[in-house]
């Protein structure tokens, strides 16, 4: 080849290489760029629909006016919320396309209560029991229907869990702990009551999400007392810790957990007993030499059934839907969706996004309702729970701490 051509041939490999810098491949291939799904906007409309007939009885039309309407993407986790119009309808212009989760909750006042049902009865609230997740896409469905039911809210629920294990102590993980908080406005009795950790195995393949009644477990604790002996008052956070001792003394980034509540305490292992704090009751964990939830992943319920009502199942205990209380997952992605151990019905979501040894928690979003700090309970993690820096044992981030915690 002659130094002329080869000149030429590498003059024309810089002119290439200066057109892909500058415009991009897709130009010099000819192809027309094609924005990815997550850039395109839509307009979307959303009509709530009431399955209780209170709507009909107090308006004459089955829509749901002034219901709080909540999305968070998935892929983004940017959240917006909105209000239905006296059609029931929230027009939503301008989102990207993505998968969102849904919440939507209508407190019923006493005035329209008492137009129902001829005297003022609380806690009623509708909520979306059915669609918990909806794809807005730009170019495909624009319209969607969904429709509410009613719910009681729930006494007890799981206000934090610190599972991550503490920064600059090695593989220090003995600080875990679960927290359970009392959002009623009456004494609650943990007496009996279980805290199950779900159970799945990937190296197995086994996932029980879809089991359409029960949660599996193969660890399965409860709380002693004979029913009236462990009260948990209005505004009150119980914590269950691994090891109720203070841990900052082996790792100093810790928590003090020494005046928790309850502990778990494994007596046919060389677990560490606190005598001053009350004991759990192992029920079944046949494996392991302490109470572990998962650093990075897991799924955590609350529930109340007696102990000979657990159905065997292989290795593992069955509990129905009906029994639980409460339930979390986290994972190590939250968007991961399709990889969720616990059922929507549950937890439609997932928090997390944890890594281990960083001595963040997971601790449930404070809400302010009439006048006095609440807990958020959508049913679904991905909403309810933020990620906070450091573990906030028997007391919220956010809250001024005082008597009850309210």
């Amino acid at each position: 080849m002659k130094i002329k051509d080869v000149v030429k041939l590498i003059l024309l490999y810089l002119s290439i290489l200066a057109s892909i810098m500058v415009n991009g491949c897709s130009e010099i291939l000819n192809i027309d760029e094609v924005p990815g799904v997550k850039e395109r906007g839509g307009d979307f409309i959303i009509n709530l629909k009431d399955n209780t007939g209170f709507m009909q009885k107090l308006f004459g039309k089955g829509s749901v006016p002034n219901a709080i309407v909540r999305l968070k993407s998935n892929s983004l986790g940017t959240e917006y919320s909105f209000v239905s119009d006296s059609s029931g309808n929230v027009r939503i212009t301008g989102l990207i396309s993505d998968s969102y989760f849904i919440s939507i909750k209508r407190g019923m006042l006493p005035q329209e209560l008492e137009a129902i049902f001829g005297a003022y009865t609380k806690d009623y609230v509708l909520v979306n029991k059915e669609t918990k997740a909806i794809e807005l896409s730009a170019g495909g469905v624009s319209e969607y229907e969904i429709r509410l039911d009613t719910i009681s809210k729930s006494a007890l629920v799981i206000s934090e869990i610190y599972a991550s294990g503490p920064t600059g102590a090695g593989l220090y993980y003995h600080d875990k702990y679960i927290e359970i908080y009392n959002q009623s406005e009456y004494i609650q009795y943990l007496d009996s009551m279980i805290i199950a950790i779900v159970y799945s195995s990937s190296y197995l393949g086994l996932n029980y999400r879809d089991d359409p009644e029960y949660i599996h477990s193969k660890s399965i604790w409860i709380f002693p007392g004979n029913g009236t002996d462990h009260p948990i008052l209005p505004g009150q956070f119980i914590v269950c810790a691994e090891d109720a001792i203070n841990h900052t003394m082996n790792a100093p980034q810790s928590v003090d957990l020494s005046n928790s509540d309850f502990e778990f305490y494994k007596d046919d292992a060389p677990d560490i007993d606190n005598p001053s704090i009350p004991n759990m009751i192992r029920i079944y964990q046949p494996s392991g030499n302490d109470w572990l939830i998962g650093g990075e992943k897991g799924a955590i319920i609350i529930a109340r059934l007696g102990v000979n009502s657990l159905i065997p199942y292989s290795e593992e205990f069955l509990i129905p839907y009906k029994n639980v209380i409460d339930g979390v997952e986290y994972m190590a992605d939250p968007t991961k969706i399709n990889e969720k151990t616990l059922n929507p019905i549950i937890d439609a979501g997932t928090t997390g996004g944890i890594q281990f040894y960083t001595g963040k928690s997971m601790e449930r979003k404070s809400v302010f309702v009439n006048n006095m700090n609440e807990l958020a309970d959508e049913n679904n993690s991905s909403l309810d729970f933020i990620i906070i820096t450091k573990p906030t044992p028997n007391y919220h981030s956010t809250w001024i701490p005082t008597e009850h915690g309210k």
